[in-house]
């Protein structure tokens, strides 16, 4: 969790770049200029109410400012300068295309499933959804008992609230561009997605 001084700085440095003073974010806001200045300098923490309340009246989702990670509010991944996904949890060889921003909700991965390996790769039931495209090769994909077969071309998008898997098909390697409301991470946590392989 952010600190409170942390929550107070992203707070103050919104308001200034949106030109607010404070007592402009307060007839915004309903909360006395007073009381959101001891918010920015780290004297005393809002409530969760409160927070989305001045987050609202900034122009940002709540999300923005409990991010943990200092993150950039537009990010560029090129080509050359991917990171590749921690296998031991993405469970398939892929490659972060976004490395997220500032209250993102959204994330995008390629994954690539090796030619000839027919093993079927599950992952657990997690908050959000997730919709995949096939690039090239045979997908077999399952979302909770329904199983669909996908193409090139195809797309699939789905609640992640229920178990779901994926397997290549085709002989030659499976390339799906996969988008997800959940951030993968190295560490298990809240915001990643944990997977198994069968």
């Amino acid at each position: 969790m952010i600190s409170k001084e942390g929550l107070g700085t992203r707070i103050r440095e919104v308001r200034k770049a949106r030109n607010l003073t404070l007592k402009e974010l307060e007839r915004i806001s309903g909360f006395s200029a007073t009381h959101i200045s001891e918010i920015e300098r780290g004297k005393t923490s809002p409530t969760i109410g409160a927070l989305m309340r001045i987050a609202a009246a900034l122009g940002k989702e709540t999300s923005f400012f409990l991010e943990e990670e200092d993150l950039s509010e537009v990010a560029i991944t090129r080509t050359a300068g991917r990171q590749p996904l921690p296998e031991e949890v993405s469970k398939v060889p892929g490659d972060y295309l976004t490395p997220g921003i500032s209250g993102g909700r959204v994330n995008a991965y390629m994954l690539y499933l090796d030619p000839g390996d027919t093993r079927e790769v599950e992952y657990e039931a997690h908050g959000g959804e997730e919709g995949v495209y096939v690039i090239s090769g045979q997908v077999q994909f399952r979302v909770g008992e329904r199983e669909f077969f996908l193409a090139p071309g195809d797309a699939l998008h789905y609640p992640a609230d229920r178990p779901h898997g994926m397997k290549n098909l085709g002989e030659g390697r499976a390339e799906l561009l996969m988008v997800s409301t959940k951030r993968v991470r190295r560490e298990r946590s809240s915001n990643g997605t944990t997977g198994r392989t069968f």
